[in-house]
């Protein structure tokens, strides 16, 4: 096997596994604040080390001729470059939510970039002769080009994983004037037993608001339903509504088809908590709503 791959695949994992040991570290100083947001930062630090897996070394030899210190110092200028872009880069893509991460990812990644490009300065053989200018433009184009692939994959791969691991269709039936919160505890013995409607699953709702069932948790991309239900049988169905439909002061991009604010629906059905109950089991957590917001 060719060593200076080894080596370039070496250099990437050293800069993933730096940004987790970092922020493993701003975590535990933080007492922990923000630990959920280390999945999706490990993950966006892949298409970054990528990147330079394969254009590092040719940034490399740009400085080659360097003393020692001074190739550092356009190391550190080559990490935090390459870190900016790509903050901004996927400020481009998220808007203002690239700011809800509760560490900073900017100086995380230049940690990071910076011990990847040294190992592959440490590791990889120094050329001696000198680069076309053509090539190392076409080399250095690579960089976002590498990324862009690693992306595309990335939403390949979840989108294949997701589909062919598609969660069962599911039906809410809501008990009609309730308002409050909804509770699905799944995993439970002594639960509803299962029930299932042209394919979809049903949980009814109890007027307590929480249903325990022997349903199994299922994650995913979900299809979900929303019904308040009568005594009588009759359904309404209800919509979704989210927080981020409406606009308040500190919004930033605003929603021109802002809905009414008495509207009946069910609010932010994918709020994603997890509440601690019986055996440690995860729920379905949402709201529905008919009230100012």
């Amino acid at each position: 096997m060719n060593r200076p791959l080894i080596i370039k695949f070496l250099s990437g994992l050293i800069n993933i596994v730096t940004c987790l040991v970092t922020v493993i570290i701003v975590l535990y100083l933080q007492d922990w604040f923000g630990k959920g947001d280390t999945y999706a930062f490990i993950l966006w630090t892949v298409p970054l080390a990528a990147g330079l897996s394969v254009s590092g070394q040719t940034i490399l030899n740009i400085f080659r001729t360097h003393p020692f210190l001074l190739k550092l110092f356009f190391i550190i200028l080559t990490a935090g470059i390459c870190s900016f872009i790509w903050v901004y880069c996927l400020a481009f893509i998220f808007g203002p939510w690239i700011g809800a991460y509760s560490f900073p990812i900017l100086y995380l990644w230049i940690i990071g970039s910076i011990l990847q490009l040294l190992f592959l300065d440490w590791r990889l053989p120094k050329r001696t002769d000198k680069q076309k200018i053509s090539k190392t433009i076409i080399i250095l184009l690579s960089f976002p080009l590498t990324i862009i692939v690693v992306i595309i994959g990335m939403y390949l791969y979840f989108f294949a994983s997701s589909y062919l691991t598609r969660p069962e269709k599911e039906t809410y039936l809501i008990p009609e004037g309730y308002i409050g919160t909804v509770l699905v505890i799944f995993n439970q013995s002594d639960g509803e037993k299962p029930e299932y409607e042209d394919g979809r699953r049903i949980y009814r709702i109890p007027p307590s608001g929480v249903l325990f069932t022997q349903l199994k948790d299922e994650q995913g991309i979900l299809n979900q339903e929303y019904f308040y239900i009568s005594p009588n049988g009759q359904r309404l169905k209800l919509g979704a509504l989210h927080t981020r439909d409406f606009n308040e002061e500190s919004t930033i991009l605003k929603n021109t088809n802002e809905p009414p604010r008495d509207s009946l629906a069910v609010f932010n059905p994918d709020k994603g908590k997890i509440w601690r109950f019986r055996q440690h089991e995860r729920q379905s957590v949402f709201k529905t709503i008919c009230r100012d917001i």
